[in-house]
């Protein structure tokens, strides 16, 4: 940060040698130039310079002037004299000197499913280690073009291995890797604070409006102990990361890093398919060929016009694929009915949290879904770029809305997207029509 003009006037002024006002202005002037040239934050003033111009008679006045500005200048850009605060650029230096570290890491959210508190074992971009508080593991292994994942309930024996087919070889979109590439002119210090008795120095870091940064940074290693993320939409906050206790170099064996299932352990396996392909229609019994849980087609009722299945990748975002089940009503409406292999009750254990709108006699239960609008129009697009022709976006509703439909003895879980209202009687009478797909 570059001293303000009234600053240096002031160490100028404050000076027992006077100047005049023009001699001032030059003494400016070259100040900002010197500032303005600048290659590096730190500025070198050799022994030699310093003592030939301090004991200069004529030189004198001016020389203390300048070097009074100019060490004002080195305190407001690399911090204070004495090492107490530090530059980001210094931060930045450190972290490129680290890719492995360790850190907790804790998830608060404004609504939805929480995230238990975990430590989290960063060896790589592509590998880490996580353990929740409740004493569930995970690993996360993507340095293969098969992507792969463990996760370890110690405490019952059981074991759950997804294979990401076609997902790496990939890097994490790793927090401490983004901060990593702020930089020094767009990077807010914020001063100090205390921790533990130890001085902290702070940072802020805003590259958009949907993520805000806050770090605080230990001057002795320049190295960040605190890094909190908000993640912000339609301003508010939606959910805040904390990472803390961080260490840089950990030691734990690569043995702890493996995706293999340990010997004593009951195991799941699922696969996801991640490759690439094209939106396809095809026949609603091929669904249940590429899925590792209970497959449903769709009785046509009265009130349907048209239905059709398609095979397509996930709009959400996690690129697996999924089936869409849609429906064109008589009164102009139109359904989507999504089935996928993440669409199960072990991946989606939130929806216990959220409200029973609807209950059949035969124990089919309807769920809402913490953001029904927004998750209902990413699946009205898939399926209009899938089949134009079935439902166009223009015809977008605000009145759309999701239901999560579980059947009893099953763990799978049906997303029902509604591009308008639906009555309570068709609600039930959809739920109903599903038929379980038997496998060849």
């Amino acid at each position: 940060m570059r001293p303000t003009e009234k600053q240096i006037q002031n160490l100028i002024q404050n000076l027992n040698d006077p100047t005049r006002p023009e001699l001032d202005k030059k003494i400016l002037d070259d100040c900002f130039a010197e500032f303005d040239n600048q290659k590096s934050p730190e500025l070198e003033i050799r022994p030699n310079t310093w003592r030939l111009i301090m004991h200069s008679k004529m030189t004198k006045p001016i020389a203390a002037a300048i070097v009074t500005a100019i060490l004002a200048g080195v305190y407001l850009t690399t911090g204070s004299i004495d090492g107490a605060t530090v530059a980001w650029a210094q931060v930045v230096e450190q972290l490129n000197l680290h890719e492995k570290y360790k850190c907790r890491q804790r998830i608060e959210r404004a609504e939805g499913p929480q995230m238990p508190t975990m430590n989290i074992y960063h060896m790589n971009l592509s590998l880490r280690r996580q353990e929740a508080e409740d004493g569930t593991i995970g690993i996360i292994d993507m340095r293969a073009e098969d992507a792969v994942t463990l996760e370890l309930d110690p405490v019952k024996k059981k074991a759950i291995v997804t294979k990401l087919l076609g997902f790496g070889p990939r890097k994490d979109p790793d927090i401490v890797d983004m901060v990593k590439r702020f930089d020094q002119e767009s990077t807010e210090r914020l001063g100090t604070k205390k921790v533990d008795g130890k001085k902290l120095s702070g940072f802020h870091h805003q590259p958009n409006e949907h993520n805000d940064f806050t770090i605080w940074v230990d001057p002795k290693t320049k190295l960040p102990v605190e890094i909190e993320l908000k993640h912000v939409s339609d301003g508010k906050i939606r959910q805040t990361i904390f990472m803390d206790e961080f260490e840089f170099d950990f030691n734990l064996p690569m043995s702890a890093f493996s995706t293999e299932v340990p010997v004593g352990y009951e195991s799941e396996t699922i696969i996801s398919d991640y490759r690439p392909r094209e939106p396809k229609q095809i026949p609603p019994e091929e669904v249940q060929k590429n899925l590792n849980h209970t497959a449903y087609k769709l009785e046509k009722l009265p009130w349907f016009k048209q239905i059709c299945t398609i095979e397509t990748t996930n709009p959400l975002g996690s690129k697996d694929i999924v089936y869409i089940t849609a429906v064109q009503t008589a009164n102009g409406n139109t359904i989507v009915l999504t089935q996928g292999n993440y669409y199960d009750t072990n991946r989606m254990v939130w929806i216990n949290d959220q409200q029973i709108t609807h209950q059949t006699d035969a124990g089919i239960k309807l769920y809402t879904h913490p953001n029904g609008a927004i998750y209902a129009e990413y699946f009205l697009r898939a399926l209009s770029q899938a089949q134009p022709q079935f439902f166009d976006m223009k015809d977008l509703s605000d009145e759309r809305f999701t239901r999560m439909i579980i059947s009893p003895g099953t763990k799978a879980v049906v997303s029902l997207s509604a591009n308008h209202q639906m009555t309570d009687e068709q609600l039930l009478e959809l739920a109903e029509a599903l038929i379980e797909i038997k496998a060849d």
